[in-house]
């Protein structure tokens, strides 16, 4: 090992120690430590109202009702 807890640059986008990193099939995300709790928050709120407009279009919503209801879908 040469280094241990030190900035790296991949693909172009500076990771940091203490950094989260995620991926899956579709691929690779970075969220800096000081911006993780904002971006789960944001992700999880975008989560509920997917949920909210799922369960509406099943009860037979229109699709531009539930849109211009929540802005997702």
């Amino acid at each position: 090992m040469v280094e241990q807890d030190t900035r790296i640059d991949i693909a172009g986008v500076r990771v940091a120690p203490g950094d989260w990193v995620m991926g899956d099939i579709d691929g690779v995300v970075f969220v800096p430590a000081d911006r993780a709790d904002a971006v789960f928050r944001a992700a999880l709120d975008k989560i509920a109202a997917e949920d909210t407009t799922r369960a509406e279009l099943a009860a037979g919503e229109s699709l531009h009702a539930v849109y211009a209801r929540h802005g997702v879908l």
